[in-house]
């Protein structure tokens, strides 16, 4: 069964950045009893401390090593966190002039309709533009849950 939303709890796991590239984890813990399931890409949307929608432009997979890893299904237990990374960078394109610095992040786990929010400070540039890894446990090969 996947896990539902209202069993999942997400926090900001750590954040690293080097010349114009921001990494940052995402963990989302189950708050559930019964043990359940997580796969593939999750959905993201900034928000200003006002709440409203930022322009943000999430992008699957992408090129950094900390997000380019294979979807796969990820059991989860009561207590257990999942990850998943994400990046961005921080340098202005084009015509822009600044980017949108979020208050917070408003996160739809994969495979569910329903979103949770953290408070997360981001600031991705190029029409707010983030890559986003798919989840994964903290056993994965290509787990780096460490920013």
């Amino acid at each position: 069964m996947n896990c539902p939303t209202s069993a999942l709890a997400a926090s900001v796991y750590g954040s690293s950045g080097a010349a114009g590239t921001i990494e940052t984890t995402i963990a989302l813990k189950s708050l559930s009893a019964t043990t359940c399931v997580l796969g593939g890409y999750p959905g993201l949307q900034m928000l200003a401390a006002t709440g409203s929608q930022l322009p943000t432009t999430v992008v699957r997979k992408g090129t950094y090593t900390f997000t380019a890893m294979a979807p796969s299904v990820v059991t989860v237990t009561t207590g257990q966190s999942v990850y998943f990374n994400l990046g961005y960078s921080d340098v202005p394109t084009g015509t822009e002039t600044a980017c949108p610095i979020s208050a917070n992040l408003q996160v739809t786990p994969p495979n569910s309709y329903t979103s949770l929010s953290l408070a997360a400070r981001l600031g991705p540039c190029n029409n707010g533009t983030i890559i986003v890894s798919p989840v994964f446990s903290a056993t994965s090969a290509a787990a780096q849950t460490r920013a």
